[in-house]
């Protein structure tokens, strides 16, 4: 049940302030988050306080302005000033996470207030918090974009597309002669078992789509330092007819590998940032779940989620080994690639 205020705030007095940590995978979600209220043309102010995050010169959207690097003395000092003049003027300032229950954001909102420059610190669940809004979608950029249109009475925000990508990049001529599903087997966890998908079973995956979808390409995505051990693993072991049709597209940049995913039909992935970028490229995915949380799986008809079903808990967000928590190393290739042919029909769709 939404929550039942009678009166809606004045969007032009309001600033709402985000945390975002510094890698690809957040930077996707909250810029897109931004470039939706640009799309919107909210009257509110949207503001980023991150940590060195690096990838914030690719923003694609009104102004880089709105992000400050608080893990430099002159960025948090900047935010700290711009806030406290602000709320001085008589403006309404919310600190809001992005990770729901976060404490290192809680904390951080929590100086925020003493020292004048936030009003309200808002959260999904944490009871701490000033204002309570209980997630109303799965997907991280979902559930934000709910948390906002309760907050400001405008439901209509819901409609629509759904998250943007906030990256230019040029547009890309896709190849029409042969459909083309990308592998991206890399995570920023993947020191651990949980988070790591066997070469073994990407080879034996690359040949079942090989033999059984002749019409179609591999591709193999990445910047990974691992990329050209990996390249090389699985183009000598597959058989030459096939290694004609397994091409590599290593990317330097993101700009690269939004180009490198353009080119595609769709993609198969581990829970990583290449997911989000493929999610808000409306790109046909098969998403590898480890034990990761569920607000960072998107929702569509275009996507196709493979959990660990042997998992005894359910997954966390913790970088750890626990083997009672999801694994990608019990997720069987039958199981992938079944998901990929229930997807099949949709690869290949130029109208998306």
């Amino acid at each position: 049940m939404a929550l039942s205020f009678q009166a809606k705030l004045d969007e032009k007095r309001v600033t709402v302030v985000y945390t975002m940590y510094n890698h690809l995978g957040d930077f996707v979600v909250i810029s897109g988050l931004l470039k939706k209220f640009d799309l919107l043309e909210v009257e509110f102010e949207s503001l980023v306080a991150h940590r060195d995050s690096p990838h914030v010169p690719s923003f694609d959207g009104n102004s880089k302005n709105r992000f400050f690097n608080i893990a430099r003395i002159g960025g948090l000092l900047g935010l700290i000033a711009r806030l406290r003049r602000q709320k001085k003027q008589g403006r309404l300032i919310f600190g809001i996470p992005m990770v729901p229950g976060s404490l290192q954001s809680f904390f951080f909102f929590w100086i925020l207030k003493k020292l004048g420059a936030l009003t309200y610190i808002v959260d999904f669940n944490l009871i701490n918090a000033d204002v309570l809004t209980p997630p109303r979608r799965r997907y991280i950029y979902d559930r934000h974009l709910a948390q906002a249109a309760e907050l400001f009475k405008h439901p209509e925000w819901l409609e629509g597309p759904g998250m943007p990508l906030a990256i230019a990049c040029p547009a890309i001529i896709r190849n029409e002669s042969s459909r083309r599903i990308g592998f991206f087997p890399w995570s920023g966890r993947s020191w651990l078992p949980e988070f790591q998908w066997p070469d073994s079973r990407w080879l034996e995956l690359a040949k079942l789509i090989l033999i059984k979808s002749p019409d179609f390409e591999i591709a193999l995505l990445g910047k990974d330092d691992d990329f050209a051990r990996l390249q090389q693993a699985l183009r000598t072991q597959l058989p030459e007819e096939m290694r004609r049709r397994f091409v590599s597209r290593p990317s330097a940049s993101i700009q690269a590998l939004v180009a490198s995913l353009q080119e595609l039909d769709g993609i198969i992935t581990v829970n990583t940032s290449a997911l989000h970028l493929a999610h808000a490229l409306k790109l046909p995915l098969v998403a590898l779940c480890g034990s990761s949380a569920e607000f960072w799986l998107p929702e569509g008809e275009h996507v196709r989620l493979v959990r660990d079903a042997k998992g005894v808990l359910p997954p966390s967000d913790q970088y750890r080994h626990d083997p009672l928590q999801p694994s990608l190393q019990r997720i069987e290739v039958d199981e992938v690639f079944s998901a990929f042919e229930e997807l099949s029909p949709q690869l290949g769709n130029k109208s998306r």
